[in-house]
């Protein structure tokens, strides 16, 4: 409802207006149109008229809109003289009118909540503020360099590569746009061009920037994280009929041929502005900082000459060339990791062309000195030379890592793992890495001893994110170009051909696939990605769609640990439960109890770890053949046997007589689930107070923080965490506690508390509560997170077996038990159950869990543990109602606490089947690199989750908004579509309601941009701020000390020596000194690849890998997380061989045999704190190596009898 406002001060604006209104009526708590504190603010819109003089007064009118119910409200008062405005000294006077209200607005009024004016007047602000753009004379991209006689405190120079000028033709302008928090550099003029190129500086790329004047022209420098985005615009598009709907703006990956050759290696810009210091702008330069200061963007530094006079040509072709043809010379042909290393130099920035050609001599000697050992040295010199000290020489920095201590033989990786070298593609570079650990797979252990033949390949944009664009980018076009080309016509790395091989679905998310270079096998002859693609199966059946073509495809390439083989004999085929019409068994079989035992048995083999979290799993994820999905144990089937079903089996594998177990995941404990912000939105949808949430929250932080208080304390919080997993510091804690060590001792007690320990919980800590601020993440208590297999006792019914129970519709069977636990646990009683990730209101269901079997019948699921048991028989599957889950190593999970337990009831989502795309002929292997181009441009499963979430909480209907219905809908589409092959279409996604986002939303880095967000009254909101986190540099304990350590010591010490009273010799230093230097490269590697800082050599800090945490800041979720996976994977492999290395395995030894190993294990944590307390050398590992070491003696101790066990 619309009303006409007269009386307004003409110099009053909107926000003035607004801001009245509502403090003065509508928001007024108590009053006419708010009753309570808990009641939503109505919404409303002022809009006033411009002067018709001009200028930024209005003309004493406009026009006030609200909904149609608040708006008679309204009315009814102001009718009775009850509506009191004043604006400046001026009664506003109003009267209804009949105008037609815009859709769009209305729907806002209803939905949206109100912002306050005066974050929307202090954006309008800045905006405007921002609107004049500054004029170029040139742009110039290159790269910053040291020139030769330069000392280590002189500034850096810049060598232009490339080089525009605009002075003369063209024209060039510089943008701030608030909006996307970026600059924009348009080159191109109008009047004599086609064509706009824009180069778009995000302020998060930005390292720093540099201005001064050079010759009096102003000039401004900028040190990038990563280069800048590259588009070009048709400045006159043509809209004939079969041009409509085309985007205007396309993404490129460089300016111009010239710039094309120079691109992939320079990226740093330089601009000179075109001086108009005059009396409208003043001095340009000085422009340029205000504008940074409004737009939140750090200013420039000042005072700072870079000298760009000259042109060195680092990356001209003709130096380039030499490059390449020294990689394929004869030296580097037959030692390709070295000339990956080179490469890595080359192509991530390390080093220009000239200071390649200065390492060339030294590089080919070290190759022929040391053999296979160079490559390992090339590696460690690529982390190293990253982080060199300013003004350091490259060559001088790879002589100092010459002088140090020979490095020892790189120990092999455990089965199921091997070293893989990563090279990711953005629009202009190739960026490199490794060779790091990564999980094998059925491929590569085919060819094992050739490893290095084998690529793993990722797409990404510049920051390496997945790509994104805007909605008038046409980006499909660029990716055709760039990915389709790299995967249909293969590329050249360090002399060596790669071409596309597959894709599991998990690299696949991530945008990431297997190439391959052709060699030699001395049995299977000569090996080609299309000769391995032919061995894996017969694909016959999916053959005509390319999307299930590739997919089926993947299985080979899932990342799975080796079991053990089995022979035709012990394998069959079951039939799948089916009861009017639904699958109930979609995706699971079943195995005998001693297959599941000798599975384990090798599994433990090469990871001594899971003896110690786990039980011997109910169920395993697997892929044997051309099956996949899960197998429980049955306990009626006897000696080594498992039975697949139709439904596991996605394509023949014909011939085969063995087939090898592998194992995707083993289920040997429970796992805890959480809550996070979907669940969070749709509980309190579904009738969850706020109150629930922030007890939990209020809990959570209360014993994150009393982690300070005591060792069991902060033992408690690792474990319930899962922090510090693979230097089991938890169990470091216990066992020192138990010995009379306490964090903060009485008088009886020593103490434990050293500075390194302090940083780790502090860190710790912090990782948590980010958690719990930005995610939402809290720990729900009374609940496990199970994987879903099937009662199979409908299948025994069948079979003529009397007297068996199995589960009704409606109920679930559920058994947990840890590894530290002595009974087993059943849950019983009301549950609520559901699948991340949650979107449809449906998604959620309650359930019953029926606790102990019945003992009176014959029970197939009783022995199972740390599985969720559904029902297969009833008219719905509910596997398939939650988030349209199944049986094949999905997880679920089950909550008994009370308070989330909600009373109101959902249906589940129910989406029509959706064919999968087809073709009218077979595909090819050009068909599914098609479809990889297409489902990179098209994976929009973030996207439109993180628009349901935020209409959901704009919208006073919640999840229940039909607009989330739809996007509910699109994101189970989104989800699918690899498999089925058909792509959402992001122009039927529904807008926001109102441009602002909740204050829930807002990135750390964007705390001071608080003029794009509005409050959220919703859960979320209460969450987010009721939350402070502490800067890491105030809670970081920065003082070295070693009270704490020589009391330890002290305590230990007598112990020890009782079991060292004979003589056992002692560890030579120079021994463990080379197991700590090789433990500490490797260590410093993993910090340099796995940091998420785009500034070049950041590395992670030793307390974040201890704790196993990420603590940088990263907008894609899912990308941390992999790479979290990755480091936490690397870090594990490298503690347990350290440990293997120092004591090798300590189970089964006699007492002579455990004391000689705790004389080792002894003797490297006292050579660790020597190490530590030394001021010279790098220090960088030491004390996460002694924390190996510490946790081996008091281990050893366990085992000798002078400690408890725990």
């Amino acid at each position: 409802m619309e009303f006409c406002i007269k009386n307004v001060h003409r110099t009053a604006d909107e926000w003035e207006v607004t801001a009245a209104i509502a403090g003065q009526v509508l928001h007024v708590c108590p009053g006419l149109f708010v009753t309570g504190p808990k009641e939503r603010l109505p919404n409303f819109k002022v809009l006033l008229n411009k002067s018709p003089a001009g200028g930024v007064q209005n003309d004493g009118t406009g026009t006030f809109t609200m909904t149609r119910s608040e708006g008679r409200k309204f009315q009814y008062f102001n009718d009775r003289r009850q509506i009191i405005v004043n604006v400046k000294g001026r009664g506003l006077r109003f009267f209804p009118n009949k105008n037609v209200i815009e859709i769009p607005l209305i729907l806002e009024l209803e939905k949206a909540p109100f912002v306050d004016p005066e974050i929307a007047r202090d954006r309008a602000r800045r905006i405007n503020a921002l609107c004049d753009p500054f004029h170029l004379t040139h742009v110039q991209i290159g790269t910053f360099y040291y020139p030769k006689g330069a000392g280590a405190q002189d500034p850096r120079s810049f060598s232009i590569e490339w080089d525009r000028n605009l002075s003369r033709k063209s024209m060039g302008l510089l943008f701030f746009e608030y909006e996307y928090k970026s600059l924009r550099i348009r080159i191109g003029d109008p009047a004599q061009e086609q064509i706009f190129h824009n180069i778009i500086i995000r302020f998060s790329s930005i390292n720093e920037m540099s201005m001064g004047r050079d010759s009096r022209d102003p000039y401004i420098c900028f040190d990038l994280f990563q280069p800048p985005v590259i588009q070009k615009e048709e400045i006159f598009p043509t809209f004939t009929d079969d041009r409509k709907g085309e985007k205007r703006r396309h993404r490129v990956g460089s300016l111009s041929a010239n710039h094309k050759t120079v691109s992939s290696y320079a990226h740093h810009l330089r601009i000179v502005l075109y001086d108009v210091t005059d009396y409208d702008f003043g001095d340009v330069l000085k422009r340029f900082e205000y504008y940074c200061q409004t737009s939140s963007l750090h200013p420039p530094r000042q005072g700072m000459t870079i000298d760009a006079n000259g042109t060195q040509n680092f990356f001209s072709f003709p130096n380039i060339q030499k490059i390449a043809k020294w990689l394929r010379s004869s030296v580097l042909s037959s030692n390709w990791r070295v000339a990956f290393q080179i490469e890595a130099l080359l192509h991530n920035g390390v080093a220009n062309t000239e200071e390649l050609m200065e390492l060339r001599p030294r590089i080919e000697q070290l190759i022929r000195s040391l053999g296979n050992t160079a490559s390992d040295i090339m590696r460690r010199f690529v982390e190293i030379a990253a982080r060199r000290p300013q003004g350091q020489r490259i060559l001088e920095c790879f002589e100092s890592i010459l002088e140090q201590k020979a490095q020892r033989l790189r120990t092999p990786p455990p089965r199921g793992r091997f070293f893989c070298h990563h090279v990711t593609f953005t629009p202009t570079r190739r960026l490199l890495e490794g060779p790091i650990i990564t999980q094998s797979n059925r491929v590569i252990r085919e060819y094992e001893g050739y490893e290095d033949h084998f690529l793993r390949v990722g797409f990404r944009d510049e920051d390496r994110l997945q790509y994104r664009w805007d909605r008038g980018v046409d980006g499909e076009s660029y990716l055709q170009e760039r990915v389709g080309k790299l995967l249909k016509a293969g590329f050249s790395l360090a002399g060596r051909h790669f071409d596309f091989l597959g894709y599991s679905s998990s690299a696949l998310r991530e945008h990431a696939v297997w190439y391959v270079n052709p060699f030699e096998h001395p049995q299977k002859g000569r090996v080609t990605a299309q000769n391995i693609r032919n061995s894996l199966g017969d694909f016959s059946g999916v053959i005509t769609s390319p999307s299930k073509y590739g997919a089926r495809m993947a299985q080979a390439f899932s990342g799975t640990d080796p079991s053990i083989r089995i022979g035709r004999d012990q394998w069959s085929e079951i039939p799948d439960i089916v009861e009017n019409g639904i699958n109930f068994t979609d995706g699971v079989g079943t195995i005998s109890a001693g297959l599941a035992e000798t599975i384990w048995k090798v599994l433990c083999e090469d990871n001594p770890a899971l003896l110690v979290h786990s039980i011997i799993p109910s169920a395993y994820q697997i892929r044997f053949l051309g099956c996949k999905g899960v197998v429980s144990v049955d306990s009626r089937l006897e000696g080594i046997r498992m039975c697949v079903r139709p439904s596991m089996k996605k394509f023949d594998v014909p011939g085969e007589e063995y087939g090898i177990i592998e194992i995707a995941q083993a289920f040997g404990k429970p796992n805890a689930p959480y809550l996070n912000r979907p669940l969070v939105m749709l509980l309190e949808d579904r009738g969850v107070s706020k109150g629930v949430f922030m007890q939990l929250q209020r809990t959570t932080v209360a014993e994150t923080r009393m982690a300070h208080e005591s060792a069991t304390r902060y033992a408690k919080f690792l474990e319930s965490h899962q922090l510090c997993y693979s230097y089991r510091l938890s169990a470091v804690l216990r066992r020192l506690n138990a010995l009379g060590l306490e964090l903060k001792p009485n008088n009886l007690q020593q103490p434990l508390d050293t500075p390194f320990l302090a940083r780790v919980r502090a860190c710790a800590i912090n990782h948590v509560l980010r958690a719990v601020k930005h995610e939402a993440r809290l720990p729900i208590p009374d609940s496990y997170m199970l994987v879903g297999v099937a009662d199979e006792g409908p299948a025994y019914v069948q079979k003529g077996l009397d007297s068996v129970y199995y589960l009704p519709q409606g109920k679930i069977f559920a058994c947990v038990q840890n590894a530290e636990d002595e009974k087993p646990r059943y849950l019983h009683g009301m549950c609520l159950i559901y699948r991340n990730p949650v979107m449809h209101p449906g998604d959620v269901q309650r359930v019953y869990a029926i606790g102990p079997p019945p003992k009176d019948r014959v029970c197939l699921f009783g022995h199972l543990k740390n599985v969720v048991v559904f029902p297969t028989t009833g008219t719905w599957s509910l596997p398939n109602g939650l988030a349209g889950g199944d049986l094949d190593g999905d997880t679920y999970a089950v909550i008994q606490y009370g308070d989330l337990l909600v009373p109101e009831h959902d249906d589940p989502a129910s989406y029509p089947p959706v064919e999968p795309f087809k073709l009218d002929r077979p595909s090819t292997i050009g068909d599914v690199c098609d479809f990889i181009v297409e489902y990179i441009n098209s994976d929009v499963v973030g996207l439109v989750a993180n628009k349901h979430i935020t209409i959901a909480d704009q919208s006073r209907f919640g999840t229940h908004d039909p607009d989330c219905i739809k996007l509910a809908e699109m994101h189970s589409w989104a989800v699918d579509y690899p498999k089925n092959g058909n792509k959402v279409d992001i122009r039927r996604m529904p807008k926001s309601l109102i441009k602002f986002k909740p204050d829930w939303d807002m990135a750390e880095a964007d705390a001071h941009r608080s003029s794009d967000y509005y409050k959220s009254d919703r859960a979320l909101g209460h969450l987010y701020r009721g939350i402070t986190l502490e800067d890491m540099h105030d809670v970081l304990p920065q003082h070295r000390g070693n009270a704490e350590v020589q009391s330890i010591f002290k305590v230990l010490d007598p112990l020890v020596r009782r079991h060292l009273q004979r003589p056992t010799g002692r560890t030579p230093t120079t021994w463990i000194d080379s197991l700590f230097v090789t433990y500490r490269e490797e260590l410093a590697y993993i910090s340099s690849a796995f940091s998420l800082s785009k500034a070049p050599g950041s590395r992670l800090r030793e307390e974040e890998l201890v704790i196993g945490t990420i603590l940088a800041r990263c907008p894609q979720k899912a990308y941390r997380a992999s790479r979290l996976r990755a480091m936490r994977e690397n870090v594990g492999f490298l503690v347990q061989d350290t440990k293997e290395q120092l004591v090798g395995r300590l189970s089964d030894l006699s007492e002579n045999a455990l004391q000689e190993k705790l004389a080792v294990a002894w003797d490297a944590w006292r050579h660790s704190l020597a190490k530590a307390a030394s001021p010279s050398g790098e220090n960088f590992g030491i004390e996460s190596f002694g924390l190996i070491g510490l946790g081996l003696v008091l281990e050893c101790l366990e085992k000798l009898g002078s400690l408890p066990c725990l």
